[in-house]
């Protein structure tokens, strides 16, 4: 009953055969973590089987070194951290869904493009799968989820003259079930400040629908990347997060100075 009335309100979007990285908000949709695999079929039947439907599978507070406790070490199997969201963890566990092996970043897809996309992924190279979806004129879906939770916009910190991207280890358990280490390059960090963005778009370049708790926002990713990095050309420090707690936007900070952070930067 739920994945019907999503589809429904899916319609205006026209989603279908498109490859897009979604990203979810059950609260905006009145849903429990317990309709995350509605949420789920309701995606799948609106892309169809021609389309690729992208999400975060991202273990970062888990495998990444923190002042909480010792890193987990990441394996295929691993859940998707809590505030990745419920919809990302059920997309996960679905009969199909490929998983990228990234420590703390890794992804998982479904569709024609899903094993193209998360092959592009290294250790060094964080955010392949989204400029592959780039390359594709893909689109970010945002079912009542803000700005912040898109990825997507940290590639336009990544291709920025300055270094805002960090760098970490972790543990991966390998194909022949050991622990190894591996150091980590480009990962991103805090996106706190991303809804500063919302103000910059051009509503003719954004495809709404309405949504029973908020709405839901269809956008190309190579516009919204455009943007950002056109907010961060004019400002340096656009996505720079006022928390002097947030290690991330401390290493921006740095980094917009010209001199990189020292020590590890988390991500979330």
């Amino acid at each position: 009953m739920k994945t019907a009335a999503l589809v429904r309100w899916l319609e205006p979007l026209e989603l279908t055969g498109l490859n897009m990285l979604v990203h979810v908000s059950l609260p905006a949709l009145h849903f429990g973590d317990a309709d995350a695999p509605a949420v789920c079929e309701a995606l799948l039947h609106s892309v169809g089987p021609h389309g690729t439907i992208l999400m975060p599978a991202f273990t970062c507070t888990e495998t990444l070194a923190n002042p909480h406790g010792l890193p987990v070490p990441f394996h295929s199997d691993l859940p998707v951290s809590g505030e990745v969201g419920a919809v990302a963890e059920a997309f996960r566990k679905m009969p199909g869904v490929l998983r990228s092996n990234h420590p703390s970043h890794s992804f998982s897809a479904y569709g024609r493009q899903a094993s193209l996309m998360l092959s592009t992924q290294r250790d060094n190279n964080p955010l392949g799968p989204i400029k592959k979806l780039n390359v594709m004129r893909g689109y970010a879906l945002l079912l009542g989820a803000p700005l912040r939770a898109c990825t997507a916009i940290h590639l336009a910190e990544e291709t920025a003259a300055v270094g805002y991207l960090g760098r970490s280890t972790a543990i991966r358990i390998n194909a022949g079930g050991y622990q190894e280490r591996v150091v980590l390059e480009h990962v991103p960090g805090c996106s706190a400040t991303f809804d500063r963005l919302d103000a910059r778009l051009d509503p003719g370049h954004v495809t709404s629908a309405p949504l029973p708790g908020g709405v839901a926002r269809k956008i190309p990713i190579r516009y919204l990347v455009q943007q950002a990095a056109a907010a961060l050309a004019e400002d340096p420090a656009f996505f720079v997060c006022d928390d002097i707690t947030c290690t991330s936007c401390a290493h921006k900070r740095e980094a917009i100075r010209g001199r990189r952070g020292a020590g590890v930067v988390t991500s979330r």
